[in-house]
């Protein structure tokens, strides 16, 4: 791998429903930045070498990509995500990629280069508002993708097993000190949490990156990334962030109606993700 001396190379690891997206749409602000969408998961999904069997992706709104950063899903091995993160990305300052560590694939993956870092959500609040958003995404596709998200997502624990081991393979392996940052930390001290973040990983830091104002585009404009992916920016899965003017404005964390769920599958994944969420909780950053 070939790279810039002065450019920094970033992973955000994270679980669904945990602010992630916000952190990439404040990081998209950096100046000549190149900003990767969740390639893993796409390819966990919908990519060749899938590991869940989900139909793709026709919903019409996909149809829109052709003007913006996106490939076909055809292409999207684990392998080519490797590559493509490793590529010089010559010019670059910043290449900047987030996904969910459970699409990962195995560590063989994990493309070399980047500072790994990650960022964690109470599971209490987590598994709540995902089973939430997928009963609302059940009603904006007439397919069975959302259903199906639901069920491989519930039965990897929302992924809290999968992230605590990638940050351990990445302390013991990597990085002695990958940087964890907690979403309700995060949007209680943007500022605080976004600046030690960025300092850790050698991102540029300024103000643009926890408030901005409406530049009347789509967020997703800056951000490579399958075109399966275009349907879901465009329903109320990622509505709050969309419409956000920043950390401090950001609705992303809203209580889920649903927080006080009695489901006993709810319940009893919310009780084994707890121990590998507080582990991680405990060695996050401290605003």
């Amino acid at each position: 791998m070939a790279s810039d001396a002065k450019q920094s190379r970033v992973m955000l690891w994270t679980c669904p429903r945990s602010c992630s997206t916000a952190v990439q749409r404040s990081i998209s602000h950096v100046e000549g930045g190149v900003f990767y969408f969740e390639p893993y998961t796409m390819a966990f999904y919908f990519g060749p070498d899938r590991k869940f069997q989900c139909e793709a992706n026709r919903d019409e709104r996909g149809e829109q990509s052709s003007s913006y950063l996106t490939y076909d899903s055809s292409v999207n091995t684990f392998d080519w995500v490797k590559q493509t993160l490793e590529a010089k990305h010559q010019g670059a300052s910043l290449v900047f990629a987030k996904d969910l560590a459970f699409c990962l694939g195995g560590t063989t993956n994990l493309p070399s280069g980047y500072r790994h870092s990650f960022l964690i959500r109470n599971p209490k609040k987590v598994i709540p508002s995902w089973r939430e958003s997928q009963n609302d995404l059940k009603t904006e596709f007439t397919m069975g993708v959302a259903e199906e998200l639901k069920d491989v997502v519930m039965a990897n624990s929302a992924g809290f097993k999968e992230l605590f081991e990638l940050f351990k393979h990445i302390q013991e392996n990597v990085d002695p000190n990958p940087f964890i940052m907690d979403a309700d930390d995060l949007v209680a001290h943007p500022e605080a949490v976004m600046n030690a973040y960025c300092k850790a990983t050698g991102i540029p830091f300024s103000r643009k990156l926890i408030e901005w104002d409406d530049d009347g585009l789509p967020m997703y404009t800056k951000w490579i990334t399958c075109r399966n992916q275009l349907p879901f920016f465009m329903t109320s899965h990622h509505n709050n962030v969309a419409t956000s003017g920043g950390f401090s404005k950001n609705g992303d964390l809203k209580v889920p109606r649903s927080t006080l769920d009695t489901d006993p599958a709810v319940l009893g994944i919310i009780e084994s993700s707890m121990p590998h969420y507080k582990h991680l909780y405990q060695q996050r950053f401290v605003p």
